[in-house]
């Protein structure tokens, strides 16, 4: 689908700022707000946008970012899609993607403690092992979130950091129902919401902003199909030499102001020192970036692996 200049800013504005109102996106849009409304909706009738989800900052309620990689094997398309039915329904997985490349399945968890996500990654051997060829076990201190810059092609980009914390927040059950619905729908309205929970609206939209300013609510954001656009998702991990303090912070820096990076990620267990997500037009954008960053520091970057996200199949960012 080709998008024009308002869908692009549209698009943009949406990313950490999904819950905007329409009279909001129309001034920043130069748009009317029945011109921004018609442009939202078509953007989900075509399927570009296919939902709204809220990033929770998870570990100020006392929990880990843990992630595992699957290889499969011996399948046929109906176990696939039971091992699939499984970790979607599973609250213990909040993030879902199927892949391509060198792994099959990307799932994310919340965790208490490392305990609980070796008993959960346990619970899943001991149903499917026999279809697991290799699994990949990593814990993620820090997941850097960038804005979606590549369809306006701009290096600025606020940042959203979901990362370990001794830094605690208490919400009651109020909290909780309220956080329910917005991590499955972002823009869902205030009177909704209070129809749903029978609270004044009023109450919870101050609940809400509470939550925003604890920053327990970092930003809401949209799922895009990127297929639809004709980009293609991939995660990088790259294998660094000769580190030091300095030279990793330029590298981060040169990472964050490239349009087609949105992810940056930290934590122990990875396969590459440099763990980042990138959105590119074609395979040859993907290894142009890389010999840009050979080029840019030739001492520090070493072997790298990609694999392509094939689809999203769940973002739930709570544990409860």
């Amino acid at each position: 689908m080709d998008l024009d200049l308002k869908d692009k800013k549209l698009l943009f504005e949406l990313d950490f700022g999904a819950r905007q109102s329409y009279s909001k996106l129309a001034k920043k849009l130069k748009l009317s707000k029945q011109g921004v409304e018609y442009k939202l909706n078509n953007l989900i009738k075509k399927g570009v946008i296919e939902g709204f989800y809220t990033v929770v900052n998870v570990p100020k309620l006392g929990y880990i970012y843990c992630r595992l990689t699957l290889v499969l094997q011996n399948l046929d398309p109906e176990k696939e899609k039971e091992i699939l039915d499984y970790v979607i329904k599973n609250p213990k997985f909040f993030w879902v993607f199927t892949t391509q490349g060198i792994y099959d399945i990307l799932l994310v968890m919340w965790a208490k403690n490392i305990t609980e996500f070796k008993n959960a990654v346990d619970e899943l051997i001991s149903k499917f092992g026999k279809y697991i060829k290799l699994k990949t076990e990593t814990i993620t201190t820090d997941v850097i979130h960038y804005e979606q810059r590549y369809l306006l092609e701009i290096k600025e980009t606020k940042e959203v950091h979901i990362k370990e914390t001794e830094e605690r927040v208490k919400i009651d059950e109020t909290d909780k129902n309220i956080l329910r619905i917005l991590v499955n729908n972002a823009r869902i309205p205030l009177v909704k919401i209070s129809k749903d929970l029978k609270i004044n609206p009023k109450v919870i939209g101050n609940r809400i902003k509470k939550m925003e300013k604890m920053k327990l609510i970092e930003c809401y954001r949209p799922i895009i199909n990127h297929n639809i656009l004709g980009y293609t998702y991939y995660k990088l991990f790259i294998s660094l030499n000769n580190i030091n303090k300095e030279k990793l912070i330029e590298l981060k820096k040169y990472v964050k102001e490239s349009p087609m990076i949105f992810y940056l990620l930290e934590g122990i267990g990875s396969p590459g020192d440099l763990d980042i997500e990138v959105m590119v037009k074609n395979n040859q954008e993907l290894f142009d970036f890389i010999k840009d960053l050979r080029n840019k520091f030739p001492s520090m970057i070493g072997e790298y692996k990609t694999f392509m996200f094939y689809e999203t199949k769940k973002v739930r960012y709570l544990p409860f």
